[in-house]
Parts: structure tokens; sequence; C-alpha cells
């Protein structure tokens, strides 16, 4: 073979070989670049955090709106701008700010609802319990649209995998990120701060149904406390059950709502019958007045697709909160209170005064609302006279 040839012959080789590893390790970057933001880059390059006043969510007809106030409270607008929940606000706008792309794909419109960012669920996801993408509109004070993202379907085999996102003004394709975006939902009732009473150092609670007059009211209280409830008007051959008024000692102390209610659905869930509805009464130590009406809900029916070995979930209550304060005016000393006795104890009552002022004016901000509550958070105030007294005749019985 002549040299010419075998020239020849090499270079085309060489260049048979640089073509097969630029196709093999750099072919897919042109698919990479077909979308707008590469791995590694981030979703937004810089998000206005403290510009935003509405951030919407919308997920099939379900819609939430948190508004900023003039003083920068949030509240929701579906709940007549009840206070948000913060932190979980905060981690939203938050993941956002940092989000970084973990891989694109150039997919066109119509292969959208395989990655779940449709409005409108396919029926296959639809019985699945999906409800179709997650829309998140964030707003300035003028209303212009400052960002704008949907969520779709978790990019991994579980909720700790990732998640699918499309960008509004980005038709180059869909992302995947690492975030999975917990608790983020279009129902209001997610959204709204769920502290509620903090009731502390109770000393009284007495228990009526204004509208039942075959209902026997009862009255607990006790002398300080550390004490025992006793229950007033006790009679000749009654006795205490030892540990019937244990769970008061909790009742209240760090509850939690379940959701605001507007004075349609109060009537659209409550129980038609009037007599159910309860008066609770309750004093603490530090002179707060606590007075509580509760009205059950229905019952609803049981749920075919629920698990049968699972007891069915009880009704809750709708209930509101009216508090008035009524504080010792000065502290009872002892005889032989000692001099340095008397700062400590005098600083320890100060203390209690603010402490009970501070309770009160959080108390008086869930005034004026219907709440929804669990059984379980009120339950102690479900219980007859009879389940905190027995007379021996009773008490016999099988």
């Amino acid at each position: 073979m002549k040299f010419p040839t075998v020239i020849t012959l090499w270079f085309i080789a060489i260049l048979l070989g640089v073509t097969a590893y630029f196709v093999k390790f750099h072919g897919n970057e042109e698919a990479t670049a077909r979308t707008q933001l590469p791995p590694g880059e981030k979703l937004f390059e810089s998000l206005p955090i403290r510009e935003i006043y509405s951030v919407t969510l919308k997920q099939g007809e379900q819609t939430t709106q948190l508004l900023r106030g003039e003083n920068n409270e949030w509240g929701v607008k579906e709940r007549a701008k009840y206070p948000i929940n913060y932190e979980l606000l905060r981690n939203l706008l938050g993941s956002l700010n940092s989000l970084e792309v973990t891989q694109g794909y150039p997919v066109a419109s119509e292969y959208l609802p395989r990655f779940g960012l449709t409005e409108e669920p396919s029926v296959e996801d639809e019985k699945r319990g999906y409800l179709g993408a997650i829309k998140v509109t964030m707003t300035d004070k003028k209303g212009n649209t400052i960002a704008e993202i949907a969520m779709g379907k978790y990019s991994g085999t579980s909720r700790v995998g990732g998640r699918f996102v499309r960008i509004s003004g980005d038709e180059s394709g869909v992302y995947t990120v690492a975030e999975t975006f917990p608790g983020v939902t279009a129902e209001p009732n997610n959204w709204i701060t769920k502290d509620f009473l903090k009731i502390e150092q109770m000393q009284s609670i007495s228990l009526s149904a204004p509208h039942d007059p075959k209902f026997t009211k009862w009255k607990l209280s006790r002398d300080n406390n550390k004490a025992q409830f006793s229950i007033e008007g006790i009679n000749d051959g009654e006795f205490m059950q030892l540990t019937s008024t244990n769970a008061l000692r909790n009742l209240l102390v760090n509850s939690q709502c379940q959701d605001v209610l507007s004075a349609e659905h109060v009537i659209k869930l409550s129980q038609p019958d009037e007599k159910l509805k309860r008066k609770a009464l309750i004093t603490t130590f530090d002179g707060l007045n606590y007075e509580l009406h509760l009205w059950p809900h229905k019952i609803l029916p049981e749920d075919p697709n629920a698990d049968s070995r699972l007891p069915p979930v009880p009704p809750s209550f709708s209930l509101t909160v009216k508090v008035t304060i009524d504080p010792p005016k000065s502290r009872n000393k002892a005889a032989d209170e000692k001099p340095e006795d008397t700062l400590i104890l005098d600083e320890q009552f100060n203390q209690l005064q603010k402490s009970a002022q501070e309770k009160f004016a959080y108390a008086k901000t869930l005034e004026g609302r219907v709440y929804q509550v669990s059984q379980s958070t009120i339950a102690p105030l479900q219980k007859l006279r009879s389940d905190y007294v027995k007379s021996p005749a009773t008490s016999a019985q099988p």
C-alpha cells in the first residue's frame, strides 16, 4: 500500500474516533441545552421576598390567597384574614428563593399530564387522589406578578425524592427539584395558624346546657394549683371519683383548632338540636375568666373507602371564646415574712400579673370567631355530673 494511501486512511480513522468521542460524551449537551435552565441553576435568580404582598395557591377548584396587611401581618383571605402559619409560608418562600434545578426535561405541552403539571388531572390520577398541579402566584403590593410556578407530581418513588415543577414564562420544558414542599396545599384551613387556647392554672370550671332543662349542671373547683378538684353541691351518700378529674389538668393547656368557620358552615355542620349546646365557665388563679360555647357537629356518613379496621372519626365541635380579666390587686403577705423574701415574692407577683395580661391580650384575639375543634380537645366538657360523682348504690351496680 502506497504511503499517501496509508496517511489518508489514518486521517479518516482519527476523524472517526474524534467524532465518536464527541457523540458519546457530548451527545446529550444539545438536549440539555434545550431547557432554558441547566442543572445547578437557580429557579429564580433573585426572588424579592420583601416585595411579595400576596401568595395565591390554586389546585383544581380549591384556592387560597395569603395577604400581607399594613403591619406586615399575614392573613388567609378565605378565613376572613385569620393569622397564617408563618413557619409554613417562610419555608415555601425560602425554598423557592434558593431552589436549584436538578434536571431539565424538554417536553411539549401535550406531555405535561405525565408530570402532573396540568390543572385537570387525568382519570387515572384522580382515582389515585391526585388533584392536579398546585399553581403558586406571588404578586407585589400593586397586584403585579413577581413569580409563578406550578408544582406537579413527586419525581422520586416516594415523597422524599423531589418534585416536577414548571415556571410560568419558561416554555422550554419541565424541571425536577430536590424539594418536595411538604404541607403546601391549596386548602385554606391548612394555612391558618392552629395555635389556640392556652388555659393554665385552672381554679374552677362549670358546665351547663342553656337549652336543656333536664341537664344537671356541675361545677368543680380547687383551693390551689396542685390540689385535686372537688365538685360543689355534693350530697350525703355521694363521693368523688378519685381519678375522674385528672383530664381537667390538661384541658386546653396547649390546644389547637382544626379550622375557622363562617356562620354558614356552623349552621351546615352543627347538630340541629340546640339541647346539645354546652356553656363552660373557666376561671384561673391569675384572674382570667373564660366563657366557652360548644355545639357538636353532625355525624358524617361512613366513607366507603375507609379502612374498616380503624375506628370511625368522631364528630368535631364548633366553639366560641369570650374572656375577661380580674387580676388580684395585691399579694397577701404572711405575718412573719422576712424583708428579703418580700422582694422575691413581690417580683414573682409582678411577673404573674404581667403574664396574665399577656394571656388576656392573646385570648382577646380569639373572640368573635367560631372555631372547629376535635372531640378529644374538649373531651372533659362532654362529661355529665355522674361521671365525677357516684353514690354507693350506683357504684355497686356492675
